[in-house]
């Protein structure tokens, strides 16, 4: 069962100095301010607690997360842990910084690498999935690899009004390749082979004042 002492928060130097030039890379879980630093960090910390309903805790893939922040958590929770991610130095830099021995990066495209047929017990995308333009590729690839009955573990931005408020107000800008809401592809999900599980939303768990939702998931 996932605690609050499972969860690892990796050193902000040292985040601050492996992201330096790499644009695909947040830098919100460094931010100046503490309440931009703090949500962030809690879509993680939010995921974490969702996974003490996990079952079989032997696989896990963070799918996208090759900014390597959640590795060392999913280390602890998982027997053996994989990352893919197109651009993957920051995850190897942080496996090696913790020495996590349970975990491998994988750098390779998601359309043309298969781990194979239900080869995770769950899969983690957090902030991933609203940058495809066609969500068909990244949910048929995590509908192969998450074996039947394991879970999905989401993050999404909400894009609503305050959300796209806030931005303006802290001078945070859209990227360019945000293409779909949480509502989007979450409807997306429950329509191709997920059952949604459980939800919680942030800051705050109650409509418009939700930031991020974070959503699991069963694959059926």
């Amino acid at each position: 069962m996932a605690t609050s002492s499972d969860f690892v928060y990796v050193d902000a130097d040292f985040l601050r100095e492996i992201f330096a030039g790499n644009i695909h890379t947040p830098t919100l879980y460094f931010h100046p301010n503490p309440a931009i630093r703090g949500v962030f960090w809690s879509r993680l910390t939010t995921i974490a607690a969702l996974m003490r309903h996990e079952g079989r805790r032997r696989s896990c893939l963070d799918f996208g997360g090759g900014s390597g922040v959640f590795l060392p958590t999913l280390a602890r929770l998982f027997e053996k842990v994989a990352c893919i991610d197109l651009d993957p130095q920051c995850a190897e830099k942080v496996v090696a910084r913790y020495a996590l021995a349970n975990t491998t990066v994988n750098q390779e495209d998601i359309t043309t690498f298969d781990y194979g047929e239900g080869a995770f017990d769950a899969a983690v995308a957090a902030d991933v999935l609203e940058h495809f333009s066609d969500l068909s590729t990244p949910v048929k690839a995590l509908r192969r690899w998450i074996r039947k009955g394991g879970n999905l573990y989401t993050s999404l931005p909400t894009e609503t009004w305050l959300y796209t408020s806030l931005r303006a107000m802290f001078g945070i800008t859209k990227p360019d390749d945000h293409f779909h809401t949480a509502s989007e592809v979450e409807t997306y999900l429950s329509q191709n082979g997920f059952r949604r599980v459980a939800q919680r939303g942030l800051p705050i768990n109650f409509g418009p004042t939700r930031l991020f939702s974070i959503t699991c998931w069963e694959r059926v």
